[in-house]
């Protein structure tokens, strides 16, 4: 790892970035929410809002002028590494603020980002979590956003990757390592890759979650199964082998990857019970030690909505561990299929990191 970067002064002008493609309601609860935080922060540092269209399907104009930010526009949807990409181009602070457009943040997050980096001169990034109270009541957004908080409250302060749903990174940093990777044209692991190339370039990240905003994104199971597989286990996966990121934190501590043996030995002990009936007690030793490992998750779940949703989630969480191991075994496979035999399979991301070549070189250089 390189020598760890240090900055000369605290940030003095805060530019929030908010990538939009669609969902002009949500918008404009994103940008209600930005135009009080910005309130409260009196005059301690100058704040721009910058909302970057990315093939936008509904004109956002109205919204964006009402709150007094600045609109880019840019053909697409080339994804949200593209659209904050622009935004820091056009961004004239020297610190960054990225704000996913379903989410609200909390009043006091700028303030809260500003301390931060006010306290520590070698922080080049931070962010934040989801609070306990989304937006949506469905069964599948309530456990979802509950299992990002208690993962984000529970892991240590000191990161190794970045969340652009609630994230800020210094400008200087940010275009130091050459910004998100426009490789990624979904909505993935953009964020997390961001992260890995700061560490690896000597920046210190830190994981804040008293910054808090409420999530607005409806989760369904389908949602849930294809993003845990495609869009977020797989690409995490092919990251974890390009920078060697098998770190003891978030969800791939030991605890979690025993959690994914268990629910494997689970169904399997369940599907063999039919020939041999004493593999149900293997079934029954897995499912306690699944409990028993993820003890401190449910007991999380049962404080914030009590036994019934806990034990109707705890099928769907065991799904999700088999999910994760489902995900890393392809997703080695397609790194190592790319890496040695050159062969591009569908899902297979770069497996060399993206260059600062590649990438916006410096900000203030993008003509909103």
């Amino acid at each position: 790892m390189a020598p760890q970067p240090t900055y000369s002064s605290r940030p003095t002008f805060i530019s929030v970035v908010v990538p939009f493609h669609r969902n002009l309601t949500q918008l404009e609860r994103c940008l209600s929410a930005i135009t009080l935080a910005v309130e409260q922060m009196a005059r301690s540092a100058r704040v721009e809002v910058i909302v970057v269209a990315d093939g936008a399907r509904q004109d956002p104009t109205a919204l964006v002028r009402g709150a007094g930010a600045r609109l880019v526009r840019i053909a697409g949807p080339k994804g949200p590494a593209v659209a904050r990409n622009h935004g820091a181009l056009a961004a004239r602070g020297d610190l960054l603020v990225f704000v996913d457009t379903d989410v609200v943040m909390h009043s006091d997050v700028l303030r809260r980002f500003l301390d931060v980096f006010a306290a520590s001169a070698d922080v080049a990034a931070t962010f934040g979590a989801y609070d306990e109270t989304p937006a949506d009541p469905g069964f599948f957004s309530q456990c979802r956003n509950l299992a990002h908080s208690f993962i984000h409250q529970r892991s240590a302060r000191e990161a190794a990757t970045f969340w652009a749903g609630l994230g800020a990174v210094r400008t200087e940093a940010f275009f130091t390592v050459g910004g998100f990777d426009e490789r990624f044209r979904h909505p993935s692991v953009e964020d997390i890759d961001l992260g890995y190339r700061l560490r690896k370039a000597g920046h210190r990240i830190l994981l804040e979650p008293g910054i808090e905003g409420t999530h607005l994104k409806r989760w369904t199971f389908w949602s849930s199964l294809v993003t845990d597989v495609r869009y977020r286990g797989i690409p995490w996966t092919q990251l974890l082998q390009r920078y060697g990121a098998m770190r003891n934190d978030l969800n791939i501590t030991y605890r979690y990857r025993a959690c994914v043996v268990a629910a494997y030995l689970l169904v399997l002990a369940v599907a063999g019970a039919w020939f041999a009936p004493w593999l149900a007690g293997v079934a029954a030793a897995a499912i306690v030690a699944l409990w028993t490992l993820d003890r401190q998750y449910y007991r999380f779940f049962i404080g914030r909505r009590g036994w019934l949703l806990t034990l109707g989630w705890f099928p769907f969480h065991v799904l999700h561990h088999l999910c994760n191991g489902l995900s890393f075994v392809l997703g080695t496979l397609l790194f190592h299929v790319r890496r040695f035999a050159g062969i591009g399979l569908p899902g297979a991301i770069a497996s060399t990191a993206w260059s600062r070549g590649a990438a916006p070189a410096a900000p203030g250089t993008y003509a909103a």
